[in-house]
């Protein structure tokens, strides 16, 4: 193959690479992955799934606390309090099993979910850097 073939053939490569990233540029994150999360009560409108519902209600908690001033570890601290009381509250009524049992599976998660509430905050402060 010529030098010239495999120019072209790599520019083509570069081309269609570039075209095909396109929607996942920087206008579509200020457009989807930065628009405001769905209620995680809208996702998970049954209980049953304590662990997805603590992660969906951290990306809602997350994108409200975006443009708070106070310091990362208070907002995702907080915001990973409140996301656990309301899920186990969400799960049954006082002393049930199924409010025993989404307990210990969020307490099984504690390190995975304070990851994933420090990720979210970072993720929608950033998305206020223009």
């Amino acid at each position: 193959m010529r030098i010239g073939q495999r120019y072209r053939l790599r520019a083509w490569r570069i081309a269609w690479l570039a075209l095909w990233l396109l929607p996942f540029g920087s206008a579509a994150a200020q457009g989807g992955g930065c628009a405001q999360p769905r209620s995680w009560r809208d996702i998970y409108p049954q209980p049953g799934q304590p662990r997805a519902e603590v992660s969906a209600c951290l990306n809602n908690q997350a994108w409200e606390v975006r443009n708070l001033k106070v310091p990362f570890k208070s907002a995702v601290g907080s915001i990973e309090a409140q996301c656990e009381v309301w899920v186990i509250f969400f799960e049954g009524p006082s002393r049930s099993p199924a409010r025993f049992a989404a307990q210990r599976e969020i307490n099984g998660a504690e390190n995975e979910i304070f990851a994933e509430a420090a990720a979210a905050v970072t993720h929608f402060r950033r998305c206020l850097v223009p």
